[in-house]
């Protein structure tokens, strides 16, 4: 009963709203046609779940936490939330606070993560070439907000979700980094003044595999990829196994037979659906016995 009230209470959170901007938290994403969608297609984009909005409120918690500790350990903390515009880019966005230490007043972001993210995360590089997608947009929206405010450097702040332990990195202003920020926020204006949309990125399932936009992009996939077979058989147990997934014995069984007829398949289309594949690497193991493909399968929305 408590539960169900709690989760009915997240889920009346999740809201489609315009996207006018170019926002700073998004502009570093990999993606510029996911940007461009955004912007000209935002009321088509797949709501996300209440196990992801739990997520974002856990991360709105922390960080007022975290600004209520500095602010009890006597840090001077000003202008939280401020929002930022940039009429000239369409660039928009807001600062978590800003501290202010010996006359200077550092842009500060507070970010919540995993332990073992926390323990992953020492330095300013450790972001720019973050393993997630998402670790690499934290520089491109510090450095909007570095350029916009006229500010030589910022501060990343970490909690380690599990322990409340913090973790200080500093950034210095990238001016490089902010060139093609602002070329791709050029681009973007672009293609929404023009009603166009760029081409699509090649599939990776870390960025494809939970973008909202995914059902837009996939029939392109499908018409990009490497080879089409027509194999009515295996498309059949395909459709099988998607329908099977709550079956598990038989599930179980058909998707041995459908992973062995798809091994060393790296990308093909059989029927409706966009067959990926590669080899993974178990940790803990060594290559010899640590290696197997892993296949993924999705069903293409024509």
């Amino acid at each position: 009963m408590i539960v169900e009230k709690i989760e009915a209470l997240k889920r009346s959170r999740i809201e489609q709203w315009p996207v006018r901007s170019n926002r700073a938290s998004d502009l570093g994403h990999d993606c510029i046609r996911y940007l461009v969608l955004n912007r000209i297609r935002w009321q088509e984009k797949t709501l996300h779940d209440v196990n992801l909005q739990t997520i974002f409120d856990e991360g709105n918690l922390h960080e007022k936490a975290v600004l209520r500790d500095l602010q009890d350990a006597g840090l001077n903390i000003i202008e939280q939330q401020r929002a930022f515009e940039w009429p000239e880019y369409q660039i928009t966005g807001h600062i978590d606070a800003k501290l202010a230490v010996n006359g200077n007043v550092i842009p500060l972001e507070i970010k919540s993560s995993s332990p073992f993210m926390w323990q992953s995360l020492n330095t300013i590089q450790d972001l720019y070439k973050g393993k997630y997608h998402y670790l690499r947009k934290y520089p491109a929206q510090m450095t909007c907000y570095l350029l916009m405010d006229e500010k030589p450097e910022g501060l990343f702040l970490f909690k380690n979700k599990q322990t409340g332990a913090l973790k200080e990195i500093p950034m210095s202003l990238d001016y490089d980094l902010g060139e093609k920020l602002l070329k791709k926020a050029e681009a973007i204006n672009k293609h929404v003044a023009d009603g166009t949309l760029p081409d699509c990125i090649p599939y990776d399932e870390q960025i494809c595999g939970d973008c909202g936009f995914e059902h837009i992009c996939l029939p392109d996939v499908k018409r990009d990829a490497l080879e089409i077979q027509t194999d009515p058989e295996l498309e059949a147990k395909i459709e099988r196994w998607f329908e099977l997934k709550s079956h598990k014995s038989e599930y179980d069984t058909l998707d041995k037979e459908v992973k062995a007829q798809l091994k060393n398949q790296e990308k093909i289309v059989i029927g409706d659906y966009l067959i990926m594949g590669k080899i993974v690497q178990r940790k803990g193991f060594t290559v010899a016995d640590g290696e197997y493909w892993k296949t993924t399968i999705k069903l293409l929305e024509v």
